[in-house]
């Protein structure tokens, strides 16, 4: 009995065309054109050509439904038919269970093959046994129908035809493994016949017959294609060797067909894995970045409303200076002792302190502005002092003695500088406030203790050390472990959120640097950062001087 396929498109030529294939492989194809007529038919196949453009239904919700329905006493297994160079929708067919797809304009190998791989896993999963067709082609009938009778009592699916053209013929409507043709055939003899044979299916195994012997007709015969050469009267156990061995060439090369497809279905659909996963990844990264960026962002105007005492004093004191300049010039009027020089000197002391005052608020600007990140040659002991002129005058009011030590060697590092000034900024901070603790806690009764920071900068090697040392209120190990994570801290409620040392380890990563943290409960604390110095070649660290957006 002929097996039965279900074919589900609704364009009649395609349904068509892929039921006359299927005939030929002798299976009955059942040709619907709507999901609605194919779900009600699925309890007759095992196996689906379904196209996933319906009138009525989604592709994808009749394929859902097919899986959920086949088991392993009643296998279903579906093949999905999709627009031409349409891959995409293929691979998500094939993730959701589809054996194998073929794509529009269809061609018979892709069809063959994906029909064949179809048949194989039903056949597994229903523990079924395949026989192959035999075609014997002989111009005496008596010889073709005993070699026909000889092979099915052998189990094979044989035919028997008495001419060239009749085997030619046959070979092109049904689906025939191997042929076993007489060579001496009126019309079309059996040379010719393994020619065509070979042109309309390459893997057709032929065996040629004769009652002429001779080398050269053998030689010739293997020649075109022949598996092999059998002298009649025919030997029954070489007939069968020789079947046999036709058999299993056909089904070493469909195996190797079906496990290199096979291969190529799942590279595919990890190709197609890895595209999403690297969309998602890329997705996920730059959110992440602008939620860095933001958090830059948000504790650049913390630190400025931090910073408000301290800009205050020094814009206060370029303010006073122009303020002593005006009321001298005033009282030198009032008594007619202006002069020419002394105008000259007031207007050269107005434009210094005018100019130091625009250089800080341009800074104060610079720094608090949301911007891309971008990479250039950095002098870090330039950001150091910036960070240092916004944070001073704060220090010395809460009578923090801050020394500095800045390495003579001209070097710099590839990085942002207004990033890395925020580093120092929070640095700078947490050290003030782990001094002001240790204060609250007593430490101003110990003898000769002062509050003290020491901001260094030292070259070793290819490297530049950036330390920040305080003798502050330290911390223990199991809060050195937390300090990096994102809204710990160690300061009372309402005196921090907790990002300030999260948001350092990002811009420090970014820049390719590493921080270290050495510190004693009740002694001090020390960080320790350490970034990659530009070579003259404008390499540091693998990276490139030019700009990176995040």
């Amino acid at each position: 009995m002929n097996e039965k396929i279900l074919v589900v498109d609704d364009d009649p030529m395609v349904a068509e065309y892929l039921a006359a294939e299927l005939k030929r492989h002798f299976c009955d194809a059942i040709c619907v054109g709507t999901g609605a007529e194919a779900l009600a038919r699925l309890n007759e196949v095992q196996i689906v050509f379904l196209d996933l453009k319906l009138p009525d239904m989604d592709g994808f919700e009749i394929l859902t439904k097919i899986k959920e329905r086949s088991d392993s006493k009643r296998p279903i297994e579906a093949i999905v038919i999709t627009g031409f160079g349409n891959q995409e929708v293929a691979i998500r067919a094939l993730r959701l269970g589809a054996i194998d797809y073929i794509a529009k304009p269809i061609y018979l190998d892709d069809l063959r093959a994906a029909l064949g791989r179809a048949q194989e896993v039903v056949s597994q999963k229903m523990k079924l046994k395949t026989s192959p067709s035999i075609l014997v082609i002989d111009d005496e009938v008596e010889i073709a129908d005993t070699m026909r009778g000889i092979l099915e009592k052998e189990g094979y699916n044989a035919y028997s035809c008495n001419s060239g053209r009749a085997g030619i013929e046959l070979i092109a409507k049904q689906k025939i493994d191997v042929v076993l043709t007489d060579i001496n055939m009126a019309e079309i003899n059996g040379l010719e016949v393994l020619k065509q044979a070979k042109l309309l299916f390459p893997d057709i195994e032929v065996i040629m017959t004769t009652g002429h012997g001779g080398y050269e007709l053998a030689v010739q015969c293997l020649r075109a294609g022949a598996l092999d050469y059998l002298l009649k009267p025919i030997n029954l156990e070489q007939l069968l060797w020789a079947v046999e061995k036709a058999t299993e060439k056909i089904r070493l090369f469909r195996s190797s067909l079906y496990r290199t497809r096979e291969l190529k279905l799942s590279s595919e659909i990890m190709n197609k894995m890895n595209e999403e996963q690297e969309k998602i990844i890329t997705e996920r990264t730059a959110k992440l970045n602008q939620t860095q960026a933001t958090l830059i962002q948000t504790s650049k105007l913390a630190t400025l409303g931090e910073m408000s005492a301290g800009m205050a004093h020094e814009l206060n004191q370029p303010l006073g200076g122009i303020s002593l300049v005006s009321q001298t010039m005033k009282k030198l009027k009032a008594r007619n002792l202006l002069t020419d020089e002394e105008i000259d000197r007031s207007i050269k002391d107005i434009d210094t302190c005018v100019k130091r005052m625009t250089k800080i608020i341009q800074h104060v600007r610079t720094f608090a502005r949301q911007e891309n990140l971008k990479f250039s040659e950095v002098n870090v002991n330039e950001t150091v002092d910036s960070a240092v002129m916004l944070l001073g005058e704060q220090l010395r009011l809460h009578g923090v003695e801050l020394k500095t030590e800045f390495t003579p060697a001209l070097v710099k590092v590839l990085g942002e500088p207004y990033q890395l000034e925020q580093v120092w900024i929070n640095l700078i901070s947490n050290a003030r406030d782990a001094l002001e603790e240790r204060e609250a806690k007593g430490a101003e009764k110990e003898v000769g203790y002062t509050k003290q920071l020491l901001l260094r900068t030292r070259v070793e090697g290819d490297e530049l050390f950036v330390e920040c040392t305080d003798n502050g209120i330290g911390m223990t190990q199991e809060q050195v472990a937390k300090v990096f994570e994102p809204f710990y801290t160690t300061k009372p409620v309402g005196k921090g959120m907790g990002l300030g040392m999260s948001i350092t380890y990002g811009i420090l990563e970014s820049h390719k640097g590493t921080i270290e943290i050495r510190s004693e409960k009740g002694k001090g604390t020390t960080m320790l950062i350490k970034l990659k110095i530009l070579n003259s070649t404008g390499h540091a660290g693998g990276q490139e001087t030019g700009e990176k957006t995040v």
